[in-house]
């Protein structure tokens, strides 16, 4: 029998360093007036709870969503339509047109989510990097730009070549 594989996607730890600055901020301007600002602390506890309680889990069955205040939203993967990006948030898109959050995925997560979900997610950043490795960026006078791969650009070096030449014997 296959082995199983799963990702689980977190936020960011250092998250809870923000928090931690967040709550000694508010310490220290609740101090002027505690009647009325007593609650200011309670906001980084509530970020510190998402931080830790949000997650979502990726494996062979679909992908699961866990928001820090809400159930999680499985979504098997005939169901998904894609993943995008908005603002600063992922989400899933399914085929019925439902948008799910999915709490610790992020654009540096796309390598480990293709591989978790066996290419049923495509690194569409990564491939385009390594495609354009390969190429060759030519810059016109009028700053417009070109990519072209190496043969193509050997090609119309010796192109520029020629042209120079028959330039300089008339």
């Amino acid at each position: 029998m296959a082995e199983q594989q799963h990702h689980v996607f977190r936020p960011e730890r250092t998250h809870l360093l923000a928090a931690i600055i967040m709550i000694l901020l508010s310490l220290f301007i609740i101090g002027s007036d505690l009647l009325y600002l007593f609650w200011l602390p309670l906001l980084p506890v509530v970020f510190i709870m998402w931080v830790v309680r949000a997650h979502t889990i990726v494996d062979d069955t679909g992908i699961t969503a866990h928001p820090a205040f809400a159930q999680p939203t499985t979504t098997d993967w005939a169901d998904i339509a894609g993943i995008g990006f908005g603002r600063s948030q992922a989400f899933l898109q399914t085929k019925e047109g439902k948008k799910i959050t999915l709490p610790g995925v992020t654009f540096n997560s796309l390598p480990q989510l293709e591989a978790t979900s066996a290419g049923r997610i495509p690194d569409a950043l990564t491939q385009g990097r390594q495609a354009a490795d390969d190429k060759v960026v030519i810059v016109h006078k009028d700053g417009r730009q070109v990519l072209v791969d190496k043969q193509e650009y050997e090609r119309l070096a010796a192109e520029d070549v020629d042209k120079q030449a028959k330039t300089d014997s008339d």
